[in-house]
């Protein structure tokens, strides 16, 4: 068995949790979709919960690279985060014309129905929001040392509320099946990063 069979049985695994949920998608059907045996699969994973951090961390990959791409030094740190809304958005977009409807975050969606399930899938999504959540303080940090926003303004407060906003309009999105909230809550998400902490 090679590594290609994992990375099918990950890949496969990613499209069928998206389409529906962690909890719907059994050890057989993600079997028969990836055409692999039972022995197979657990020659790789341990269990469905080793499968379901696999995802994690395949999904984080994914939007890390759109992160790097976004967070580049050159560009004026709060055009960062925009400029990340803007790849995110079309992330969505791309994930909409492929799977027929607008998916949710990748990380979020499995936030919402791992973290308090055993398994380490929770500590791994906290590890992975914490480093999202990175980007963003470090961008607002260096824009308050080149005065681009206001005095007062907590770097880890302003981003947390900008990604706590980015997961509620992403979580809209997929509601209303609309990726385009996710591209226009750039706006919204300025002033959040902008306001002083009381």
């Amino acid at each position: 068995m090679t590594d290609d069979t994992r990375t099918r049985l990950v890949r496969t695994a990613r499209a069928l949790i998206h389409g529906s949920s962690f909890a719907d998608v059994g050890i057989g059907d993600l079997c028969r979709e990836a055409g692999v045996h039972r022995g197979s699969l657990y020659h790789f994973f341990p269990s469905k919960d080793a499968v379901g951090l696999a995802v994690i961390d395949a999904n984080w990959e994914l939007l890390k690279a759109v992160l790097d791409e976004a967070f580049d030094e050159a560009t004026p740190p709060l055009t960062r985060i925009d400029a990340f809304v803007t790849g995110f958005a079309g992330m969505l977009t791309a994930a909409r014309d492929a799977m027929g409807s607008t998916p949710g975050c990748p990380i979020g969606n499995l936030a919402l129905e791992l973290a308090g399930h055993p398994g380490g899938a929770g500590s791994r999504i906290t590890e992975i929001l914490n480093s999202w959540q990175r980007y963003f303080r470090d961008a607002v940090a260096e824009a308050g040392l080149r005065g681009d926003v206001p005095a007062g303004v907590d770097p880890d407060a302003a981003a947390l509320r900008a990604l706590a906003y980015l997961q509620g309009i992403t979580l809209m999105a997929k509601a209303y099946d609309r990726p385009t909230l996710v591209a226009e809550a750039r706006t919204a998400i300025r002033p959040l990063i902008e306001t002083p902490t009381p």
